[in-house]
């Protein structure tokens, strides 16, 4: 049950539709899991044990009630991991404010085809068990999947901050690790020979030999019924010989220097001390993207990958082991920067925490 004087405050605001700040459309939620599963399934009852901590404290949070000419809507999801034999599931349960353009009615109301395609101009979310919620994939092949690392902020209540989220985890540990200088040198090493392999299979018919007496021999059959048509063939096929090596030395030329490239690779790998290649790979502006000679003091962005090590449950597919807990503002809504850091700072992220079991 509501608290009587917030539900009195929440009236008052929702009556000044000038500004509608504060006003709360009725929550949403997918009614669906992505397996199928009402999104208020029994065995979901510990996520939303979660949201329900969430919510509890983005409805009396006076940061976001003072967000200006908004509408605000709880959304919760339940999801299942992208890798359900390894992780528990995931959900995440978000705390918007929308403005005027995605207004319908008098009342409360948010359109929800007009909120999804214009998004929210401000909020907070917390996505539970989810490693990748900071992250936007940057490499992939089979053998490493690496991500860029959100930059990193000031501590949020002693926990750590990447890309404005703030990342609760047992023992402040991170699920993510950094990808070495020795591990993504090897993937660009697979990446350009899968080039170099592309290459030959694309041009392995250009480079054979034109067969010219065969051009010869078919202008010769058809010369008694199109002597015009057997001329302009055999003056193609001519044409075409006549050119064939500079083409195919363009084409050799190319393919050097796709070999070159790999080679390179090999010797700048191969140049490299055991502890260097061991170092975390910062993307910098140097061969390679290694750190260029102007760049050893700079806080490069680095490139992280799933910690295998990372103690996830799959057994207990609801077990909460990673909260995140992130803030957002619209880069064209400046107003909203400072409510929105107040109402983050105002989040009681110990109790967040004491979810983690």
């Amino acid at each position: 049950m509501k608290h009587p004087s917030l539900l009195f405050t929440l009236a008052l605001l929702c009556a000044d539709s000038a500004r509608a700040a504060a006003c709360l459309a009725a929550p949403a939620a997918e009614p669906i899991s992505t397996d199928g599963l009402p999104v208020h399934h029994a065995a979901f009852k510990p996520l939303h044990a979660a949201m329900d901590q969430f919510e509890t404290q983005a409805r009396a949070n006076a940061g976001l009630l003072a967000l200006p000419d908004v509408r605000l809507r709880i959304t919760r999801a339940v999801l299942d991991s992208d890798a359900p034999q390894r992780r528990p599931r995931e959900a995440v349960i978000h705390a918007q404010g929308f403005g005027p353009k995605t207004w319908t009615g008098d009342g409360c109301d948010i359109h929800a085809q007009a909120a999804q395609r214009i998004g929210p101009r401000a909020g907070f979310s917390v996505f539970i068990n989810a490693p990748l919620a900071t992250m936007n994939r940057w490499a992939h092949d089979e053998q490493l999947t690496a991500y860029l690392e959100g930059e990193r902020g000031e501590p949020l209540q002693g926990w750590p901050v990447f890309h404005d989220c703030a990342v609760i985890a047992p023992e402040g540990r991170l699920p993510w690790v950094p990808v070495t200088v020795g591990e993504m040198l090897d993937y660009f090493e697979r990446e350009q020979q899968r080039r170099l392999a592309d290459w030959d299979r694309r041009h392995a018919q250009a480079l054979q030999p034109f067969d010219l007496a065969a051009a010869e021999r078919r202008a010769a059959q058809i010369r008694p019924q199109n002597a015009r048509a057997a001329d302009t063939l055999l003056a193609v096929a001519r044409q075409r010989k006549a050119g064939e090596a500079g083409h195919h030395a363009q084409l050799a030329r190319v393919r050097q220097q796709l070999a070159d490239e790999l080679d390179d690779l090999r010797r700048t790998r191969a140049g490299m001390s055991a502890g260097q290649l061991a170092e975390p790979y910062r993307l910098g502006t140097g061969r390679h993207r290694l750190p260029g000679a102007g760049e050893a003091g700079r806080a490069l962005k680095r490139l992280v990958k799933l910690d295998p090590a990372f103690p996830w449950d799959a057994r207990n597919r609801t077990r909460i082991q990673l909260l995140t807990v992130c803030a957002s503002t619209h880069p064209n809504n400046p107003a909203y920067a400072q409510p929105m850091r107040d109402a983050i700072a105002a989040l009681d992220l110990s109790r967040l925490a004491a979810l983690l079991n």
